[in-house]
């Protein structure tokens, strides 16, 4: 079994392992994620068998796209792909029911939730927000700075470039397309959930299908009455520290939750 790193050549294959695991293909999720991180690969003579990617920040680690084929399960490939990037600092990852168990045994504990929805928005848009522009930059990258305690402005760099961002007097919502016929939403910084909801209306109004991923009450409710469905939660985990850093009170939804 060889272990070595992940390039944007090895997209196509890493895109048929997600799609045998019931994971959507998102070509472009995998090479945004392997341009700005660290992907590793385990391969066998049939090929791909494993994969998972970090994404460094000065502050920690994001741990994402933990995936093992069918054939080679339940035989310690993850706990080896997972336990190769980890190091001494501060990692974090959004775990299934099915990982958590491993992940608790790497050290990592539970510190939120995250319950994903996807579908047709059938509500109206708010009407509260309007796009940014590169003019907008260096202030979103201090608001996302405070908010999440992350050093991060590429994403912000990214989705102003590939995607849209729009502002209210109280938040900011970015979006852009995973993959065809779907637009991600996401991250969602905002004073209160309702001012999430009413950026998220903004974002999802008019597209055939969305994706967004709450974890506050209010906001899943809002979210649900308005077409999107649960396709079920996701445990926000952390290892080398207490808590999450930043103001995560105002963090409604990420971008990816490969991105922390």
């Amino acid at each position: 079994m060889e272990l070595r790193r992940l390039t944007l050549d090895d997209i196509p294959a890493c895109s048929d392992l997600a799609e045998s695991r019931s994971w959507p293909r998102e070509e472009s999720k995998w090479e945004f994620l392997l341009t700005y991180g660290e992907g590793w690969g385990l391969f066998d003579e049939q090929g791909l068998v494993g994969t998972t990617i970090v994404t460094r920040y000065p502050e920690l680690a994001s741990v994402s796209m933990v995936l093992v084929a069918e054939r080679a399960a339940r035989q310690g490939h993850a706990r080896r792909l997972v336990s190769h990037v980890l190091d001494t600092g501060v990692s974090t990852l959004f775990a299934t029911s099915m990982g958590r168990p491993l992940y608790e045994q790497l050290g990592f504990h539970a510190v939120g939730f995250t319950d994903i929805h996807a579908g047709t928005f059938t509500g109206p848009a708010s009407g509260v927000s309007h796009f940014a522009t590169s003019a907008d930059l260096d202030d979103l990258v201090a608001l996302d700075t405070k908010v999440t305690g992350l050093t991060r402005p590429y994403l912000w760099e990214s989705l102003l470039r590939m995607g849209t961002v729009r502002i209210s007097e109280r938040g900011v919502a970015g979006s852009w397309q995973v993959r065809e016929g779907r637009k991600l939403i996401g991250p969602v910084i905002a004073d209160s959930p309702a001012d999430a909801c009413a950026l998220i209306a903004d974002c999802a109004a008019g597209d055939p299908s969305v994706r967004v991923d709450v974890h506050d009450p209010e906001v899943i409710a809002f979210v649900r009455e308005n077409g999107l469905e649960s396709w079920g939660e996701a445990t926000w985990m952390v290892r080398g520290a207490e808590q999450l850093p930043g103001d995560r009170t105002r963090y409604r939804a990420p971008l990816l939750q490969a991105l922390g």
